[in-house]
């Protein structure tokens, strides 16, 4: 049995981007795991979770996100947008269930797609608007908890052309690997420091 701490990353298609870097930089340090299934939104994510843990083990920190496919309208899905008074309930279940099993929770804003994307009432679309509106809402969570936030969203935002792929969603390979270090240097600095986290 690994003497290291396991550190579990939740995400949706973002988090399986950048996994990879994260668990290549942590040999030694940690033992990374990871659903190999993409975690979806909010509400998938809450009723696979025991499922997950059954597989993966108890985790000694976790760094999480749901939020893109919750505020993604979807014209195949009803309702095609998970209203955010739900979001934000499940994701109150999912981080009790998590801190059930450490305080060590670290949670991540959801990526923005660019700037010029083009919202398509025929496809799965998103609103940068909108992206803002569940960040917001999970933060002032997340604040209420004291549980200390990831900021992937400015991270990207802030060199979008540049992190973002040619859907205008997914992250390009630089930004994998910058959203990749933003994670090691969170994870790290919680390992250090036993005291963060604790609940209020």
């Amino acid at each position: 049995m690994s003497s290291l701490p396991k550190v579990l990353l939740l995400g949706d298609s973002i988090r399986l981007s950048y996994q990879p870097f994260v668990c290549e930089a942590l040999v030694g340090k940690a033992q990374v795991v990871a659903p190999k299934e993409n975690c979806q939104f909010s509400l998938y994510t809450l009723a696979s979770l025991d499922r997950w843990l059954e597989d993966l083990g108890k985790p000694d920190m976790v760094h999480w996100n749901n939020g893109l496919h919750d505020c993604g309208h979807n014209p195949r899905r009803n309702p095609i947008q998970i209203p955010i008074e739900m979001y934000i309930a499940n994701l109150q279940f999912i981080l009790k269930r998590l801190r059930e099993l450490t305080l060590k929770v670290i949670w991540a804003t959801t990526t923005p797609v660019h700037p010029y994307c083009q919202f398509d009432t025929n496809k799965w679309s998103w609103r940068n608007s909108e992206i803002d509106k569940y960040n917001e809402a999970a933060r002032e969570l997340m604040d209420k908890y004291n549980v200390p936030v990831n900021d992937l969203h400015s991270l990207v935002l802030d060199k979008a052309d540049e992190y973002l792929s040619e859907d205008h969603l997914h992250l390009s390979e630089v930004g994998q690997k910058d959203c990749a270090e933003a994670v090691i240097d969170i994870v790290g600095a919680y390992m250090q420091d036993n005291n963060r986290g604790a609940v209020a």
